[in-house]
């Protein structure tokens, strides 16, 4: 099975594409594209997870964006957790 989302020691979140639903400042008129390559999130820059007007799972940045996920609430919660206590985890 493939990773979803991976924490390293560093507070980090590794997003992989496949997990992704979309991402993009809020109000903007489009979405950026994440062109095959992880995201990574620095967990000191994340504001609040929640769900989106869509229903998809969300982490809201400091800088505005928003990285909707096509995943369980649980496990966004769990890899920000761990990435906030700089635990290497892989979230399958």
């Amino acid at each position: 099975m493939k990773a979803k989302l991976e924490t390293t020691v560093e507070g980090l979140i590794i997003i992989y594409p496949s997990s992704v639903q979309s991402m993009r400042r809020a109000n903007s008129a489009e979405g950026a594209k994440t062109l095959g390559a992880p995201i990574i999130l620095d967990s000191q820059q994340i504001c609040f997870l929640a769900f989106n007007n869509e229903g998809y799972v969300t982490f809201f940045m400091n800088n505005g964006f928003e990285i909707s996920l096509k995943i369980e609430y649980q496990e966004a919660k769990n890899a920000y957790n761990y990435a906030k206590m700089k635990v290497m985890h892989i979230i399958e």
